[in-house]
């Protein structure tokens, strides 16, 4: 299996149709054909969005609640940290 990774950041998520054919378009540069996806794989695919999501909001509380602490004890900002793995040079 060949894994892809692609970061689209807030680029349009949309469904296309062509010619009867039905796509879930992420970006710019990523489509994939759902046509034939079953009730249950497009199930999954909401609720891994919905996890997604759910990671995204605890890092954000997470940071602001790091910055309400630090305010609290008289500094201005404090970051949480985030180790960002490996990229393609």
């Amino acid at each position: 299996m060949t894994t892809i990774t692609l970061s689209w950041g807030d680029r349009p998520i949309d469904l296309e149709t062509v010619d009867g054919r039905t796509f879930l378009r992420i970006g710019a540069a990523l489509r994939v054909e759902v046509t034939d996806a079953s009730l249950d794989q497009l199930d999954r695919l909401a609720d891994v969005a919905a996890d997604l999501a759910d990671v995204r909001r605890d890092r954000i509380r997470a940071a602001q609640v790091a910055d309400e602490v630090a305010a609290e004890d008289g500094h201005r900002f404090v970051g949480v940290p985030y180790q960002r793995g490996p990229v393609a040079a």
